[in-house]
């Protein structure tokens, strides 16, 4: 089985997670969206290397034995910044990484941010079309990209963070960022030839129609319901 086919395989069971999300309560329009959903999760994965992708599949497979749900306990891990009393009552419900794997949370959300960062000076209408950067910036239902990324990392694994964060480290190694690596793959999967077509175009769109144009749901910025 290759890359792409193991993806295709995580997404399968990742999107029963995610539509899971809030139960039987209403959904997020993008909870109904497979296409993008599939889309821009191929793009990060893609990005990664095999092991890491295999290892975070690993990780799925143990949370669908265990009864747990990893796209809603990213949420909930999200909230602590964004939602305090939620996530007080909700987190019990999470299983938290061990001193390795929140020290490996620490050292690859700070990477991410810090490539991100340079892509927001680089392509500021591509990578700044969404969320904000930092979690000083987590305002008024918007949830950062930092915040995001960290609770997300929060349900991985330490296997999956070791391999992923040697990745990373690899990639940097090389001169290359992981975090264009993704973002790349996003543009491109809506039809883009590179990141400067896509920064070109969404930066005529924004100038034309007065307004940010965003790939992301705004309902995806609200917290879980409790069960």
């Amino acid at each position: 089985m290759d890359q792409q086919e193991l993806i295709t395989k995580l997404l399968d069971k990742e999107f029963i997670m995610f539509h899971a999300v809030n139960g039987d309560g209403e959904k997020a329009d993008c909870q109904n969206d497979r296409q993008t959903f599939d889309m821009m999760r191929r793009a990060q994965f893609s990005a990664w290397s095999m092991e890491a992708c295999d290892s975070y599949y690993q990780d799925i497979l143990e949370a669908e034995r265990t009864g747990r749900n990893l796209c809603a306990e990213k949420y909930i891990h999200m909230m602590k910044n964004t939602a305090i009393l939620q996530y007080e009552r909700l987190k019990d419900q999470l299983v938290f990484p061990d001193d390795r794997g929140m020290e490996l949370v620490d050292l690859i959300n700070g990477e991410m941010i810090r490539q991100t960062e340079i892509l927001f000076q680089r392509y500021p209408y591509v990578s700044g079309a969404g969320r904000p950067l930092f979690s000083s910036q987590d305002l008024g239902g918007t949830t950062s990209i930092e915040t995001y990324q960290r609770g997300e990392l929060m349900t991985y694994s330490t296997r999956t963070l070791e391999l992923l964060y040697r990745h990373l480290c690899s990639l940097k190694e090389k001169g290359i960022s992981l975090a264009e690596k993704i973002l790349e793959g996003s543009v491109c999967s809506y039809g883009y030839a590179s990141l400067d077509e896509a920064e070109e175009e969404t930066k005529k769109r924004a100038e034309a129609m007065g307004i940010q144009i965003s790939y992301g749901c705004s309902r995806c910025e609200q917290p879980p319901e409790e069960n």
